[in-house]
């Protein structure tokens, strides 16, 4: 069953490559929510999942690469998480954007879709802890 799981985390992937947010959207669950890798708030429903990745998507030669992951399974529920690396092209040089994730799958109707998803870069090191101190 963790080969079911890993192979819609790359059909994921995959999608995200073609950069035609349809492709992605078709993965969620209809009531699926999303805390994207650069979004500023939580996103709820296909629509608002949608928004984030017309925006997401738009970067030149996107890849997503899956690096280290954990898979937790009960019945129609799985648990993959772990770190990614997204790459793309911008002003002639190519940017890497190493983030962490969380994914809730739900099997429906013998497919696993995406309930939850959260995706977060990793803090810088060392940690820039001045900046967050109150004044």
């Amino acid at each position: 069953m963790e080969t079911q799981i890993r192979a819609a985390a790359l059909k994921w992937a995959q999608a995200i490559e073609t950069r035609i947010p349809e492709n992605v959207l078709k993965l969620y669950h209809p009531d699926g929510s999303l805390w994207g890798t650069l979004a500023q708030e939580y996103l709820h429903g296909l629509k608002a999942i949608e928004g984030y990745f017309l925006n997401f998507l738009d970067k030149e030669e996107l890849k997503c690469e899956f690096r280290e992951d954990h898979i937790r399974i009960f019945n129609e529920f799985a648990f993959y998480s772990g770190s990614y690396e997204f790459t793309w092209l911008f002003s002639g040089k190519m940017v890497c954007l190493p983030a962490r994730f969380s994914f809730v799958f739900r099997k429906v109707k013998g497919e696993w879709l995406i309930m939850e998803h959260h995706s977060s870069l990793f803090p810088p090191k060392p940690f820039p802890i001045r900046k967050y101190l109150k004044k």
